[in-house]
């Protein structure tokens, strides 16, 4: 047997715990990848860990690895309060696919900002208010999934959270007329989202936009003030058959996205059939790329006429029909 081959085996043989000789950050590493519950179990392993748990950049509290509600909210209160205070946070997450009444969402969102948390995810059917948001020069990035965003929620965001680059909403329900102010936010994306009352979105520094079939009213969103948009998504499901005026330029979305250089729109057919919603259409000054959906062929193909009238420079145009791609 070579040389080698002779260490390894007494290596694997010798009984040494060669994983807890880890350094603590790789070891905090492993822990990311395993529940919570596992996670706090290992202080069970020897002294080495018995207190490695509480310093963990990770939270992931997950309503799945429970048996019960009472189960879950004891978990999440007592796993935030052991914690290591002075540990920041590199990411948090809390799910719950069911309704779970009683749990102190906002707390633990706050919980997690106040220890500088970068990564933000909350997927749960749970009312957020302002009491979650807390002042942040850590957070950068916002995933809410099937959260209903009461009162004020929005105008905390905007300003306590100044590093926000990156926002997610989908599935959410927005209650009341909301406003997405920021001028560190740089990428937004509103997928499937209920907005009871109305929308402006207004980032200065935003690059990429991304509204996919929002249920509203028309003229629900407005978009302004985006001088540094870059690529923008606008797309609305043709059988949303509850929102029937729920249309692209109902909302006032073009003057918002003048200055995107990659545009897609996707629409119901009848949905710009009507002339005078294109008479004010913005000029795209930066255009290049343009994706158009069945609509465009509406009219005399009047709305693909009128965009390209008002678009100086564009190098590619795609069309996006319901069963097949053309490409020119």
């Amino acid at each position: 047997m070579s040389t080698c081959s002779s260490k390894r085996a007494r290596g694997a043989s010798d009984g040494v715990d060669r994983l807890s000789s880890l350094p603590n950050e790789l070891l905090h590493r492993v822990m990311s990848f395993l529940p919570m519950p596992e996670v706090v179990r290992t202080s069970l392993l020897s002294p080495r860990w018995r207190y490695l748990w509480v310093s963990t950049p990770y939270i992931r509290i997950d309503h799945q690895d429970f048996m019960d509600d009472s189960k879950f909210k004891n978990f999440g209160n007592r796993l935030l309060i052991l914690r290591d205070g002075a540990t920041s946070l590199d990411e948090a997450r809390i799910s719950a696919h069911n309704v779970v009444r009683g749990t102190s969402w906002c707390e633990w969102i706050r919980h997690a900002i106040m220890h500088k948390v970068r990564l933000l995810h909350v997927s749960a059917y749970a009312p957020l208010d302002s009491t979650a948001m807390f002042p942040s020069q850590h957070l950068k990035i916002v995933r809410l999934q099937f959260n209903l965003l009461e009162h004020g929620f929005f105008r905390q965001l905007n300003c306590v959270c100044s590093v926000l680059e990156h926002l997610e909403l989908e599935g959410c329900g927005l209650s009341e007329v909301n406003e997405i102010s920021s001028r560190s936010l740089k990428v937004l994306y509103i997928i499937c989202c209920l907005i009871v009352k109305g929308l402006v979105i207004c980032a200065s520094n935003l690059t990429h936009l991304s509204i996919v079939d929002p249920r509203c009213r028309s003229g629900a969103i407005v978009t302004r003030d985006l001088p540094s948009l870059v690529t923008a998504l606008v797309s609305l499901r043709s059988d949303n058959f509850h929102y029937k005026e729920n249309t692209i330029l109902g909302h006032g979305l073009l003057d918002g996205l003048s200055h995107a250089t990659t545009l897609q729109l996707h629409a119901p057919l009848p949905e710009l059939t009507l002339e005078r919603g294109l008479r004010t259409c913005p000029v795209f000054s930066s255009l290049t790329s343009l994706v158009l959906g069945d609509w465009c062929m509406a009219a005399d193909f009047y709305p693909l006429r009128r965009i390209l009238h008002r678009s100086p420079k564009p190098k590619e145009l795609s069309f996006k029909l319901e069963m097949e791609e053309c490409r020119k």
